[in-house]
């Protein structure tokens, strides 16, 4: 029996938990974290770490993050709600049946995942092991403020790397490119990702006539961000970058673009280039 004190923390985890699962079903990106593991706080903190009511929290938790891409947060949140669940249902039990089979097909999904990034990075190394691309990746440095270099990218291919100290909050180098209007864009930005918004009609291909800002790769914790004046863009400096350092930017993709796998290594990083 709970006392009166631990009924009233254990309504207050069923209120936390179920709000959770109202925000998510309604699609909002980033509520439903914090309020299902203020629940499963509160529950491991009444019932301890292996109670029934804990591996429901948890198997919410682990649908959530599935929905955002967070496929080893989600994994490792069903591996951990199964096996109490088992104990405390039984193995025959349908809510059982149901984690296994989300459980299979996250396992499956992250297999896909893996061997697609398998072949990204074979791909990659395809790429650079050939030096003919040092002849198109160049800065138009009578667009740019400061002395920048192309290189190999931890992240991907190659990227732009400072070759000075850059301030913060400086204008770097200017977005620049062919100007196409959303009747072609999103055709597009099926098979490139150099296309930059200038408004909610126009965008700018950086693939044509690009400056070389088109080659900053993306992050989900950039040092740069565009910035926008009477219809032109730049790359502007977050914060102070130092030389050799790449500068990154957070792309942001629309969701109708398709949903683009992102492996920046960001200790933020969402999953996913696509916009939340």
């Amino acid at each position: 029996m709970l006392t009166t004190a631990q009924q009233k923390t254990y309504e207050r985890a069923v209120r936390l938990h179920n709000r959770a699962a109202r925000r998510q079903a309604a699609g909002e990106p980033k509520s439903p974290e914090k309020l299902y593991l203020s629940a499963l706080a509160l529950k491991e903190q009444l019932f301890g770490p292996d109670h029934i009511e804990v591996a429901m929290t948890l198997n919410n938790l682990g649908l959530y993050y599935k929905s955002l891409g967070r496929l080893g947060e989600a994994r490792a949140a069903y591996q951990r709600s199964l096996p109490i669940m088992e104990k405390e249902l039984g193995g025959t039990d349908t809510r059982v049946g149901d984690l296994l089979y989300n459980l299979s097909q996250l396992l499956k999904k992250e297999s896909e995942e893996l061997e697609h990034r398998s072949d990204m990075i074979a791909e990659a190394a395809r790429e650079m092991a050939d030096d003919s691309w040092k002849a198109t990746a160049k800065i138009n440095k009578e667009m740019a403020a400061f002395a920048l270099s192309v290189g190999p990218s931890r992240i991907h291919r190659f990227g732009v790397f400072a070759a000075e100290p850059i301030p913060a909050a400086k204008r770097i180098i200017e977005y620049t490119g062919e100007r196409v209007s959303r009747r072609f864009w999103l055709s597009r930005c099926e098979h490139r990702t150099y296309l930059c918004n200038l408004d909610a009609y126009w965008c700018i291909d950086g693939s044509v006539g690009g400056s070389g800002a088109e080659l900053l790769n993306h992050c989900c914790e950039p040092n740069c961000a565009f910035q926008h004046e009477n219809g032109r863009v730049w790359v502007a400096s977050l914060r102070r970058i130092e030389p050799g350092e790449e500068l990154l930017l957070d792309y942001n993709f629309r969701k109708d673009c398709g949903i683009v796998r992102c492996y920046c290594g960001a200790p933020s990083c969402r999953g996913t280039i696509n916009r939340r």
